[in-house]
C-alpha cells in the first residue's frame, strides 16, 4: 500500500470510485485510493515535542513554535474528499506535512495558490480555497514506480504531489478544477460551520473538541490574506 490513501470501512461504510475495497489489515476492512481530489476548507497547525521512553512515543503539545527547541509541526486539513459526502480531517506532519502545506515550495497548497491567483485575473476578487478541487497523486519515476523519500529517522514516506503541471496553470485548468455551484454552496456552509475549529488547539490535559471525521491512515483558518490555506 505504498503511497495510497486509506479509509476504515467502519468510519466510511460506502466509498465509490476512486476508492477500492481493501483488506490490507487482518482486523478491519477498508478502502484505498491511489489518487484523490480534495476540497480544502480550513487548516490549523500546532507545534509539539516528542519523547520516546521504552519504545513508547509521547507528544507534548506547545502553544507556540520556538526555533531550536526540537519542535515539530502537526497540521490538520479540514476538507471534502472525493467519494464521501461529509467533511473529514486529514492529519499530516513531517515531510508529508511540508509537501502538503509549505508556502514556498512545490507543495499542494502552493500549487493551489497558483490556481487561485490565475482565477483572480478573471474574477478580479479574492478566491476562496474551496472553489477548486485539489488533485493529489503519487510521485512516480519514469518506470511508473512510486517514489519514496527517506525521512532520516530510519523510515521512508511517499510525498503527495499535485496532479497538474504548476508551470502550466491557465484558465482552462481553473475551469476543470472548479467544484461547481452545488458543491461551492456546501463548502461555503462548512467553512462557516467550522470557523472556530481553525483556532482550537490541543492541550496536554484533554482532547480537543470533537471535530469532523478523521479518515484515513495515509496516513485528506481564517479566510483572510494571512491565514487562508492557499
Amino acid at each position: 500500500m505504498v503511497g495510497k490513501f486509506y479509509a476504515r470501512a467502519n468510519a466510511m461504510p460506502a466509498m465509490p470510485a476512486p476508492w477500492e475495497n481493501s483488506f490490507l489489515f487482518d482486523d478491519e476492512e477498508g478502502f484505498t485510493a491511489e489518487a484523490l481530489r480534495i476540497i480544502v476548507i480550513r487548516s490549523r497547525t500546532q507545534a509539539y515535542t516528542e519523547e520516546t521512553n521504552n519504545g513508547i512515543r509521547t507528544k507534548t503539545w506547545q502553544t507556540h513554535w520556538k526555533a531550536n527547541a526540537n519542535m515539530r509541526l502537526y497540521t490538520e486539513v479540514l476538507c471534502f474528499i472525493e467519494g464521501y459526502e461529509g467533511v473529514v480531517v486529514w492529519p499530516v506532519k513531517g515531510l508529508v506535512g511540508r509537501a502538503v502545506t509549505a508556502m514556498k515550495s512545490e507543495s499542494i497548497f502552493a500549487a493551489m495558490r497558483e490556481v487561485a491567483n490565475e482565477a483572480k485575473k478573471t474574477a478580479k476578487r479574492d478566491i476562496p480555497s474551496f472553489m477548486f478541487w485539489a488533485p493529489i497523486v503519487q510521485p512516480k519515476d519514469k518506470k511508473g514506480r512510486v517514489v519514496t523519500t527517506d525521512t532520516g529517522y530510519g523510515s521512508a514516506v511517499v510525498l503527495p504531489q499535485i496532479g497538474f503541471d504548476v508551470a502550466k496553470v491557465d484558465r482552462d485548468l481553473c475551469a476543470s478544477l472548479y467544484v461547481g455551484k452545488e458543491m461551492m454552496t456546501k463548502a461555503e456552509a462548512a467553512y462557516e460551520e467550522y470557523r472556530d475549529w481553525s483556532k482550537e488547539q490541543r492541550s496536554n490535559d484533554e482532547a480537543p473538541a470533537q471535530g469532523p471525521t478523521e479518515p484515513p491512515r495515509n496516513t485528506p483558518t481564517e479566510y483572510d490574506e494571512d491565514t487562508r490555506p492557499f
